[in-house]
């Protein structure tokens, strides 16, 4: 018997939410799955560069804001240091993490938990901008420690 896939309410609600405060920068991606995953797209602007930046629903308690940082930063040469520079940030923010992937990419990760029925979007987008603020003040000396 295959398992029934319950409804992505907190994309419907961030959907709405896109749609009343003129945010038409966010692309939707439905992905099919058994956890009813939909995937908001964007980019942000740091530096002069582009960044993606996804908001990650779906019928867990967790919505995610991740923002891929770079790709290659985390080489064999610059691992350890680079990696105790990001560390010294984690340590510095409660709100979101970064993570370096096997592949060596940067990601900066908030979970925010939720149900369908108490999640805010509001919220999802206060993080956001403290991502970006964050990102504005930090992005080109987490480049400079990467590429050292």
């Amino acid at each position: 018997m295959a398992e029934e896939i319950r409804v992505n309410g907190k994309a419907g609600k961030f959907e709405q939410y896109t749609q009343e405060k003129n945010m038409n920068f966010f692309n939707k991606n439905e992905l099919h799955d058994e956890a009813g995953t939909v995937v908001f797209q964007s980019n942000i602007k740091v530096e002069g560069q582009t960044i993606p930046v996804g908001i990650i629903t779906d019928n867990t308690i967790y919505t995610i804001i991740r923002v891929q940082v770079g790709s290659g930063l985390v080489k064999e040469g610059n691992k350890a240091k680079f990696l105790e520079y990001i560390n010294n940030l984690n340590r510095s923010y409660k709100v979101f993490k970064y993570v370096a992937a096997e592949d060596g990419s940067l990601f900066l990760d908030a979970c925010l938990p939720s149900t369908n029925e108490s999640f805010d979007a509001d919220i999802v987008r206060v993080v956001l901008d403290v991502i970006v603020d964050h990102l504005t003040q930090e992005y080109k000396n987490i480049m400079k420690e990467a590429w050292e």
